[in-house]
């Protein structure tokens, strides 16, 4: 029977690019003055892990900022807070699933398995953050210069440098989380 071939391989492709959306851009960020256009993407249509990429306007091309591979933390355990939100989320990418970046989007922020992580969306160079424990959720500030972050339920400061980690608002019990929708 003509076009059996096709039909039979439809069943199989969708599962395997999860419905066709593998490989495709998702949950854009664009600078203030609208150059930039920062965004997740598998590398291809049956890769489950998404990178982060940054895409140069007028008519620039769309380039790796931060691979997941690269930035390490493949032997880390996904701490259970970011395993929660992936489920609620209904999230069924590895790597990097989300970002915050700036204003300006001169750098992003990401945790992957519970590190966290600082890019330089102007050349791509990427680098871990000191945390206090296995980060969940960081967000920069919209000057680039602070992150913010969970980590044991505690809401944590660190600046882009590096430097000075505090601690802003500590749980008072264990059922008590700051900064997370649990």
């Amino acid at each position: 029977m003509p076009g059996s071939d096709q039909r039979e391989q439809f069943p199989l492709q969708a599962a395997r690019t999860r419905r066709f959306s593998l490989g495709v851009p998702r949950n854009f960020a664009i600078s203030d003055d609208g150059s930039r256009i920062a965004f997740l993407r598998a590398r291809a249509g049956g890769d489950p892990t998404t990178d982060l990429w940054v895409l140069d306007l007028p008519g620039g091309e769309e380039r790796l900022a931060a691979a997941a591979e690269s930035a390490g933390a493949a032997d880390r355990e996904l701490p259970p807070e970011e395993r929660d939100r992936r489920e609620r989320s209904r999230e069924a990418s590895d790597g990097i699933v989300r970002f915050s970046a700036d204003r300006g989007l001169q750098r992003a922020v990401f945790d992957l398995n519970g590190a966290l992580h600082v890019v330089d969306l102007t050349t791509g160079a990427t680098r871990p953050l000191p945390a206090a424990g296995a980060a969940v959720d960081p967000r920069i500030d919209p000057t680039g210069s602070r992150v913010a972050y969970v980590s044991g339920g505690a809401l944590h400061v660190v600046d882009t440098a590096g430097d000075g980690d505090a601690v802003l608002l500590r749980p008072e019990g264990p059922d008590v989380t700051y900064g997370l929708a649990e």
